[in-house]
């Protein structure tokens, strides 16, 4: 069986891209290794996680989730067994809204296609349930 673990917590202040490249560069290399699958979602300062693979893996991971500095407020949604992944192809997926010039039009597309993967995603767990349902909720400005 697989194991899965949905959290959110909020960005430090000083939150930027790079740190963000830095985090996905570490996160891609080491899901790779170990395993480990999901999808991590940053926006308006807050970030949403869902992580699946074998429940030691997943442990270990949170466990340096919960000790890194450039977040706070960690707050674990769900976490328990699944028959099989829900994220099989991914490890880690990323897009830069600051990349090149942003505007409002930019952003609102961004948020209005990932609020609608939230409404077609597979939801058949209670962790990909409570992560599409924190994705959603982050885009309107509140979380659970």
């Amino acid at each position: 069986m697989m194991f899965e673990l949905v959290y959110c917590s909020k960005a430090k202040k000083d939150t930027d891209s790079i740190k963000i490249f830095e985090i996905l560069k570490t996160s891609r290399t080491n899901n790779q290794k170990f395993g480990i699958t999901g999808c991590l979602v940053f926006h308006n300062d807050i970030f949403v996680q869902i992580i699946e693979g074998d429940s030691k893996n997943i442990h270990n991971l949170y466990q340096n989730i919960e000790q890194d500095e450039r977040h706070y407020d960690v707050n674990l949604l769900w976490e328990g067994y699944i028959p099989k992944r829900n994220f099989n192809d991914w490890s880690m997926a990323f897009h830069d809204l600051a990349d090149g010039i942003i505007n409002e039009e930019d952003i609102l597309t961004f948020e209005q296609n990932l609020f609608q993967l939230s409404e077609t995603a597979d939801k058949t767990s209670p962790a990909s349930y409570l992560f599409w349902l924190n994705v959603r909720k982050q885009i309107i400005g509140w979380l659970v």
